[in-house]
Order: C-alpha cells, then sequence, then structure tokens
C-alpha cells in the first residue's frame, strides 16, 4: 500500500472519529515507512482523542517532524494534566511558528479549552493567510469551541459557514 495512502485514510479516519480505525492505519504507515514526518503526531492525537493521554504522548515524543512534534506536545501535556509543561511547550511553538502554523495554535488553544486564546489566534490565521484554514471546518481538534457563539461568527467571516459551503457548486465531468 501507498504511504501517502495510509497517511490521508489514517488523517481522513482521525478527523471522522474513527480513532481506532486511525490508529490502525497509522500504526501500519510507520511500519512501512517508519520516518514518515506526522506520523507519530497523527497517530498521537488519535490516541489522545481516544483518551490514551500517555500513549499519545510516547508517539508524539518519537515524532521525526521538529514542527509536528512542537504542535502535538502541547495538547499531550495538556491531556496528562501537565499545565506548566504545555504552556512551556506552547510557548516554545509560539516563539517559532507564530506566523507558519497559528491554526494549529488556535486548535491547541481549543484542545485545552482556552477559547478566548484559539479565537485569538484564528483571527491571526487570517491576518498571516494560513493556508492550514482550509481545514478547519474538518479539523475536530476545534470541536471544543463550536459551540461558542463565536465559532459560527468566525466561520462566516472566512467564507466557511454552512450556508456559504452548500453555496459552492461541484460539476465533475466523467471522460466519455
Amino acid at each position: 500500500m501507498n504511504a501517502t495512502t495510509l497517511d490521508n485514510l489514517g488523517i481522513y479516519q482521525r478527523l471522522a472519529g474513527r480513532y481506532d480505525a486511525a490508529i490502525t492505519s497509522f500504526r501500519t504507515l510507520l511500519s512501512l515507512s517508519p520516518n514518515r514526518g506526522g506520523a507519530h503526531d497523527q497517530l498521537g492525537i488519535a490516541l489522545m482523542q481516544k483518551g490514551d493521554a500517555t500513549a499519545a504522548l510516547a508517539e508524539i515524543e518519537q515524532e521525526k517532524s521538529e514542527v509536528y512534534r512542537m504542535i502535538g506536545l502541547p495538547m499531550a501535556y495538556c491531556a496528562l494534566g501537565r499545565k506548566a509543561d504545555s504552556d512551556a511547550a506552547l510557548n516554545a511553538v509560539i516563539a517559532k511558528y507564530e506566523k507558519d502554523a497559528p491554526s494549529n495554535i488556535a486548535y491547541v488553544y481549543a484542545f485545552c479549552g482556552d477559547a478566548d486564546k484559539a479565537f485569538e489566534w484564528l483571527d491571526k490565521a487570517v491576518a498571516y493567510q494560513d493556508p492550514g484554514l482550509g481545514e478547519i471546518v474538518t479539523e475536530n481538534l476545534f470541536d471544543k469551541i463550536h459551540a461558542d457563539p463565536r465559532w459560527l461568527a468566525y466561520l462566516r467571516k472566512i467564507g466557511k459557514a454552512p450556508e456559504q459551503l452548500a453555496k459552492i457548486e461541484f460539476k465533475v465531468t466523467l471522460p466519455q
């Protein structure tokens, strides 16, 4: 099986809340491609979302890609109740990747339950033209702020509210 296909499959399974399937896909991916950047991080996030923060931290610590490892660590620490470690790790991400990963920083804050900071960073994501905003609607790390009245207003501001997305027409032409 193709490593990219497995990576995409695992991500979409995680986003759909199918954590066991995602965990299996990422473990298979890592058995085929042990140095695949992002795979340990995504596996760790799926484990964390399933409720196994200890295993999540162990995976994220093995992540080969610095940026993914740095973004994953504060969430794992948060899930473990290690607030000081989480804050320190998040401050390190901000110091190094503020303009490169504002939507990621926003979902770390959202995951950890700090809606005010999450929305502050979502606004920075717009200001910095973060391409990660393309995935904001499906990224379930934002789930904790979906009930906040600012969420729908924010989606409207960036053109991704449900009623805005429903107006997009897709035309698929198949070869004859």
